[in-house]
């Protein structure tokens, strides 16, 4: 018999006033509450309870004793309750990665895990393939949604395919028709900066070098968003993720124009994975890549 069921089975009569309610709470049979109670009377070398045939009352010392211990085990009771959730993935913390084109199946999967376990606190931030992967063998990220196929030491599944988009104003749409338009070699290119998504601008580049543009100008920048806000405002054009660019945009102010991979040319298109270490034990990763299957189904590789 523990020091902590002593006290909690004191706490509960000395809350309820009734053995046999008392007992019930517990669950345990009336004649071991009143060994307990006798028990932490005998330790304590001091009496508790006054009982008579109208109930059962608090001496004095009683209660002052009961407004110690209350706290106490009610902050246990909360922190056993609190592992129970921890280990079933109820409650906890998640820290995700993600590029650009991830964005759409990114907000299926924590819409659909948020619904299911709204007690996990969630961090999500975008970052580059190239750093996404070192962050989750290091423990610092717990899921990373990057650039497929990666490296066999962790676990993952195909969840997304992505190609590039050219956006431009709107007001622009009478002289830019197609990415071969005269027009576009005369326009600012707005591009994020090559630290911030290296793998995505390989592919701009490699786009632009295909078609021998070489602007006269480019601003450079860190979010897409921001990306799309300058070319909203006029300040040029970008080569943006197809898959997320036309969801966000206002058709009445940008002209959004997919950029398939030519037959014979650069591959100007890419796939997104979900990755995770092989070897996680946390119940919310684990319950995390249980909502990601039904939210974002994996696809066929190839």
């Amino acid at each position: 018999m523990s020091r902590i069921d002593l006290m909690r089975a004191f706490v509960a009569l000395g809350e309820i006033g009734s053995y046999r309610a008392a007992a019930e709470r517990l669950g345990i049979t009336q004649p071991t509450l009143t060994k307990q109670i006798v028990r932490l009377e005998d330790i304590l070398g001091r009496q508790l309870f006054l009982r008579s045939r109208q109930g059962t009352e608090l001496t004095e010392f009683g209660r002052a004793y009961l407004s110690e211990v209350q706290p106490l085990i009610h902050e246990a009771d909360r922190v056993w309750d609190l592992g129970l959730r921890m280990a079933s993935g109820d409650t906890g913390r998640l820290a995700i990665g993600f590029t650009f084109s991830a964005l759409e199946v990114m907000s299926h999967a924590l819409l659909a895990f948020r619904q299911t376990y709204p007690g996990v606190e969630l961090t999500f931030d975008d970052i580059s393939s190239q750093s996404q992967l070192p962050m989750l063998r290091e423990n610092r990220l717990d899921i990373a949604l990057a650039r497929w196929p990666g490296p066999g030491d962790l676990a993952s599944r195909l969840v997304a395919r992505d190609r590039l988009a050219l956006a431009y104003p709107a007001e622009l749409a009478g002289v830019i028709t197609s990415i071969d338009s005269p027009a576009l070699r005369s326009q600012p290119f707005i591009r994020l900066k090559q630290a911030i998504a290296p793998g995505f601008e390989g592919v701009v580049q490699r786009f632009l070098d295909w078609k021998g543009i070489t602007p006269g100008s480019t601003h450079r920048v860190n979010e897409s968003l921001v990306q799309l806000r300058m070319v909203e405002a006029g300040f040029g054009v970008a080569l943006m993720h197809a898959s997320s660019v036309a969801r966000i945009i206002d058709p009445a102010r940008i002209v959004v124009r997919e950029i398939p991979s030519p037959p014979q040319g650069p591959v100007l298109d890419w796939q997104t994975g979900l990755y995770w270490r092989r070897d996680d034990r946390d119940p919310v990763v684990k319950a995390f890549l249980r909502i990601a299957r039904e939210a974002i189904p994996a696809l066929p590789e190839g």
